[in-house]
């Protein structure tokens, strides 16, 4: 029998980068994979808080209507008449009313500046 002996071949270098950029492609590939699905868990989380916060906010203007309604009713009680109205009546529906003109500013600046800390957090 003949004796066969293997003989042993340089590792082709053009192979080895083909096979080297496969699995590099690969990992790149199942790195964004595991991107994507953390990106999609963080929008369910943003999704959720944002939720909370509309629910929260709706809860705060039916409780701010209330306070009004509760409020108007005390005037409406008073024994000032519309067109005579005591101080405290006169207090009561400037709160209401938000008449004093230094307020508003300063609530919107507030607002302004919460809503572009929440942009800023995206």
């Amino acid at each position: 029998m003949k004796k066969l002996t293997k003989l042993k071949t340089k590792p082709n270098l053009q192979e080895s980068r083909l096979r080297e950029n496969l699995e590099l492609l690969n990992q790149i590939r199942a790195d964004a994979l595991n991107d994507i699905e953390s990106l999609t868990q963080d929008f369910q989380h943003m999704t959720l808080v944002a939720e909370s916060v509309q629910r929260n906010y709706r809860a705060l203007l039916a409780e701010n209507q209330l306070l009004k309604g509760t409020l108007l009713s005390i005037i409406d009680e008073c024994d000032c008449g519309q067109g005579n109205r005591c101080d405290r009546c006169w207090e009561i529906l400037k709160i209401i009313a938000i008449d004093n003109p230094e307020e508003t500013p300063d609530a919107a600046r507030k607002y302004r500046a919460i809503l572009s800390q929440l942009r800023n957090l995206g």
